[in-house]
């Protein structure tokens, strides 16, 4: 048989062998059923501010971690006692509500990881005051319809007031002890020159006319770890891997809210606000997003927490000093950031054909 001949049998056996192993790569496996874990949150407050947890679940990134999580709100004041008696795995709430309790059960929860840079609440005041270019320095002798006294969203409050040399409840009147289902009642009603709201109900409140926002909390106390996910250490301890789904899921539902617009969140976080306007919610969203609110991942950093320590400390709410390293727990969130890539649906398609078939 001629040398040539026998070249091209040998090529079209070689490119036989080469497209049936292809054709084999390229056939599925049937995937390993992994374990489905069960995770129940509890949140203090149904918020755009908690986003980045709507997202995961709305677009199956907790799905994706075999995580079948459900999320539930219940009242701040019972928060940590529902995570202490085993009603909760997880949950999300300010600091102050969680951490720094002065009823010193033990163990002491530990928090692993966040939504938010900052605070996410609110200055509004009523559309009929006049006041035009709103300072700080406005606040004195004025009253304002505050969260409860030991809020972290109140403490960031405080801290602002301070550090614009006013003094709380001396040059400036906080209503602290106003229910909070009735609070945007008593300001429509007449009650304080000024209201704190987290959203949507700012939006609420601007939209019907009866206040407007005039500043951010959040932007003027800075970045600071008000509000934090927190769980049990002997939940964390018996089921780290739990955990780390959890986070992974978290931060790329960060990811993905970075790259996207305002009106893609409020499509995808729709369907957990079931009785909200869908405008009120783009417009809370658009809001957060330029306050910079979100956190870009899931990270505690000391400087974050001990400026919230201070500020609780300056509030009268903590006497002694709660360490960082005693209560936080930053490993889940180190290597999420470390391996955990979002990679967007458009670009998912864009592969050839081999990179399709030997992706490894």
């Amino acid at each position: 048989m001629h040398s040539r001949t026998k070249l091209i049998i040998v090529m079209i056996i070689l490119l036989g062998s080469f497209l049936s192993l292809a054709i084999v790569k390229s056939i599925k496996r049937p995937a390993a059923v992994e374990q489905i874990h069960a995770v129940r949150v509890l949140e203090s407050v149904r918020s755009p501010f908690y986003l980045p947890q709507y997202l995961a679940q709305n677009l199956g990134f907790f799905q994706e971690e075999n995580l079948d999580v459900t999320i539930s709100a219940r009242g701040a004041e019972a928060i940590r006692t529902s995570l202490i008696e085993g009603r909760a795995d997880i949950v999300i709430c300010g600091l102050q509500r969680i951490m720094f309790n002065p009823a010193a059960e033990s163990p002491q929860p530990k928090i692993f990881a966040v939504a938010a840079a900052r605070d996410g609440s609110l200055l509004l005041a009523r559309t009929d005051n006049g006041l035009e270019g709103f300072q700080w320095q406005d606040l004195k002798r004025k009253t304002i319809i505050g969260s409860a006294h030991n809020d972290s969203t109140q403490i960031a409050l405080e801290n602002v007031l301070r550090d614009h040399g006013l003094l709380p409840y001396r040059e400036v009147t906080i209503y602290y002890n106003i229910p909070d289902n009735l609070r945007i009642t008593a300001f429509r009603a007449g009650t304080g020159n000024y209201i704190q709201l987290l959203e949507p109900e700012a939006s609420l409140v601007e939209a019907d006319g009866s206040g407007r926002v005039v500043a951010s909390v959040g932007s003027a106390a800075g970045n600071m770890a008000v509000t934090a996910y927190a769980a049990m250490p002997g939940s964390i301890e018996s089921n780290p891997e739990l955990f780390q789904k959890f986070t992974n899921a978290i931060y790329k539902a960060q990811l993905w809210l970075s790259a996207h617009s305002a009106e893609e969140a409020a499509e995808a976080a729709v369907s957990s606000f079931p009785n909200l306007d869908k405008s009120i919610l783009l417009n809370s969203i658009r809001r957060y997003q330029s306050l910079g609110v979100w956190a870009a991942n899931p990270m505690i950093t000391g400087e974050s927490y001990e400026k919230f320590h201070r500020a609780a400390k300056n509030s009268g709410e903590i006497t002694g000093t709660i360490p960082y390293e005693s209560i936080v727990i930053n490993d889940f969130a180190l290597n999420a950031v470390q391996t955990v890539v979002y990679v967007p649906k458009a670009d998912k398609g864009n592969k050839s054909f081999l990179q399709r078939i030997f992706k490894q």
